[in-house]
């Protein structure tokens, strides 16, 4: 075997090597795994015998799912993911005698998103803190509750901002702290003490979700 065709052998596998470790910097696929806080919104009332605007409330609980990113050349990112959160929807509903019962039923909540990442340390630094925002859609569930007469409103758009923490442990495996503020419109289409226009405007508004994730991720 000649010199000249050993050099052409060891450049060849230095460049494979640098592909890999090039790949390993720029693609990260994790899990997630969280807590989200919703905040108390007026969502209205399931019947529509004496609404009250504050019957109906959605508690957040435990929330888990998968991001991908690619992470572009210096400070740069683009991130896909989904989450699955849970949640408690409460409600109070008139009975016979007027009587206002207390009904609640565990709801989940479908949560896709795309989000631009800005990072404040170049590319393969061990420690990454970073800024993110983007554009989202979730999916409510239907609560099994008395009286439930909702024929929409479940799907609802937003948009989210945030920043987190990446702590590289190893050559291809990182630490991921998240804080997210997602803010869409408020989900199910239920009454209030308001009519026509005074209820549209009541009904309308904004949900916030305040998410804190801990999450595994792999570079490749």
């Amino acid at each position: 075997m000649t010199q000249s065709l050993i050099r052409h052998i060891v450049q060849l596998v230095a460049g494979l090597a640098g592909v890999v470790t090039l790949s390993a910097q720029t693609w990260e696929f994790g899990v997630t795994g969280g807590k989200a806080n919703i905040s108390r919104a007026a969502l209205g009332s399931v019947s529509a015998a004496d609404p009250k605007n504050d019957d109906s409330e959605l508690k957040g609980l435990q929330g888990y799912g998968v991001r991908l990113t690619l992470n572009t050349r210096g400070y740069y990112g683009h991130e896909i993911g989904y989450i699955r959160t849970s949640a408690r929807f409460r409600t109070l509903i008139p009975d016979e005698a007027g009587t206002r019962v207390r009904y609640e039923d565990k709801i989940w909540i479908h949560q896709g998103f795309y989000n631009f990442l800005m990072y404040f340390m170049p590319k393969g630094e061990r420690w990454r803190p970073f800024f993110t925002g983007g554009f989202e859609m979730q999916q409510y569930g239907t609560p099994h509750v008395p009286e439930w007469e909702s024929a929409g409103g479940k799907r609802k758009y937003g948009v989210n901002y945030g920043g987190g923490l990446k702590l590289r442990i190893q050559k291809h495996a990182l630490l991921r702290i998240d804080v997210r503020d997602y803010i869409t419109g408020k989900p199910y289409n239920l009454f209030f003490e308001e009519t026509s226009v005074q209820q549209s405007l009541k009904s309308g508004g904004f949900l916030r979700q305040l998410e804190t994730s801990f999450g595994v991720t792999i570079g490749f």
